[in-house]
């Protein structure tokens, strides 16, 4: 039973496959086929305005597999980024590991991963956000490794971070690896977990060549990639090669986003308002056929979770609803003329 009591959330405490689906030299690869193709998810803070189960069995509702539990992270009471209006109540739920694959069976809906971290810091801004040391550092540590714990007894595995930092600062590297990534992979290879790291364009890991190096440097079957195509478009100077990109990072996928964006020129590839310009899926620059063509060269059958709802506050639940499905359409339309 899911008993839930509501509680306020703070800004400013801003995957399916197991270890062994990450690909290493002498780890085998182990993905889930499925019409030789990847699997659609969709975030679950596209629906934030529906309670936690409610949320799921709209997620199936609208046609999708899996999800990825953000708010639901939150709401089980880890101290993950804000992905919803500052408005929005976080209404804490308790359920234990093996009550929630259970409901997730109940419901038909795979959870394919948690998150979303900062691991420096808070990484929600203004940017670049702080990197944080001392007592702070410790609790940020112990509730990423609480989640790392719960994610790997729930099934899901996968627990997704940005690194959080400045882009523009390259002397932060150790910092992160030494201070804080080191500790978490340690920690995620005894649970059976995989941290799995973002890149954003306003953080110290910010594209598939940070990526990359990180991945090199740990060679870990605990530590992945969350590659988010939209976000590396964004990254100055924009016009990136993202099929290449997936294909460089083959080896160490182990989620990836479906989001669209369109680079805007300003800091962080931003509009000249301050906004970040992401589209529904289609409507940006994505490559989307060359991305799936790339996908499938690797061989690459895991998750792809659609994410769209920027603003919160200018988009109604039914527009999202019907963004989220068009999305979906889109990529398998796209899929299916292979």
């Amino acid at each position: 039973m899911i008993t839930s009591n509501i509680i306020p959330y703070s800004c400013n405490t801003y995957r399916q496959p197991s270890v062994a689906n990450i690909v290493r030299p002498n780890y085998p690869q182990v993905c889930i086929v499925v019409n030789n193709a990847v699997k659609i998810a969709a975030l679950d803070v596209m629906f934030y305005d529906l309670p936690f189960e409610d949320r799921l069995r709209k997620i199936k509702e609208l046609g999708f597999t899996g999800t990825e539990l953000w708010l639901g992270s939150a709401e089980l009471g880890f101290n993950v980024e804000r992905e919803w209006p500052e408005s929005h109540e976080v209404r804490r739920i308790s359920v234990p590991p093996v009550e929630l694959r259970r409901l997730a069976e109940e419901t038909g809906l795979s959870i394919n991963s948690f998150g979303q971290y900062g691991i420096m810091g808070p990484a929600t801004g203004p940017f670049p956000t702080e990197v944080v040391s001392g007592d702070a550092r410790k609790k940020r540590l112990d509730d990423m490794k609480g989640l790392l714990t719960y994610a790997a007894g729930s099934g899901a595995n996968i627990v997704i971070s940005e690194s959080g930092g400045d882009a523009n600062k390259p002397e932060q590297w150790e910092v992160l690896t030494e201070g804080f990534i080191r500790e978490l992979v340690s920690h995620a290879e005894k649970v059976d977990a995989i941290l799995a790291i973002e890149n954003t364009p306003h953080h110290l890991i910010k594209d598939d060549d940070d990526l990359l190096r990180l991945m090199k440097e740990f060679e870990s079957k605990a530590l992945g990639v969350a590659f988010d195509p939209a976000n590396l478009n964004l990254t100055p100077p924009g016009n990136r090669d993202i099929p290449m990109a997936i294909r460089k990072l083959s080896k160490y996928l182990a989620i990836a986003h479906a989001k669209d964006s369109i680079y805007g020129g300003g800091p962080y590839g931003k509009m000249p308002d301050g906004t970040w310009n992401c589209p529904p899926i289609g409507k940006g620059k994505i490559p989307w056929k060359e991305c799936l063509e790339a996908y499938k060269q690797i061989g690459y059958e895991g998750w792809l979770t659609v994410e769209y709802s920027y603003p919160f506050e200018e988009i109604t639940l039914e527009e999202r609803e019907r963004t989220a499905v068009e999305g979906k359409t889109h990529l398998e339309d796209l899929m299916t003329r292979e």
